[in-house]
Parts: C-alpha cells; structure tokens; sequence
C-alpha cells in the first residue's frame, strides 16, 4: 500500500493469513499477514463515489462491506 492510499478509519480484518483494509475513498486493499510487507490487491467498486468507513465483515464465507449509501456483500 503506498502512504497516500488514503485515511483509513475502519478496523482491519485479519483472515486465512491476509489482512483486509478498507479506505475511505481509495478502495480497499488486501496485504499479506506477514513481517514483510506484501500488497496482494487493491480494489475499487467502479461507479462508487461513496465514502466507505465500515469494517468488513465476514459471513457465510462471505464479505460484507458497507459504505454511506449501499452495502455490498463480496464472494461466490
């Protein structure tokens, strides 16, 4: 994650040795739960401008994120 990723005011989520991020305005990023650091992904939900400061949440195997105007529920 490079330092201007942006504010970040969500709590980490820890799972199956990633760390998932949600930042406010620049999308979420996932990095590798390990003493060297390793960005595994950054996304953005195309067509968003909300303004994301909720934790991820997981159930069901699934990932639940909610911003100020919609809640999406990522996974198969």
């Amino acid at each position: 994650m490079k330092p201007s990723a942006g504010r970040i005011y969500a709590s980490p989520l820890v799972a199956d040795g990633k760390i998932y991020l949600v930042s406010r305005e620049d999308g979420t990023y996932v990095v590798a739960a390990e003493p060297q650091f390793k960005q595994l992904a950054h996304n953005v939900i195309e067509d968003d401008d909300s303004i994301f400061n909720g934790s991820f949440v997981v159930s069901r195997g699934q990932l639940l994120l909610r911003s100020d105007k919609a809640l999406y529920c990522i996974g198969e």
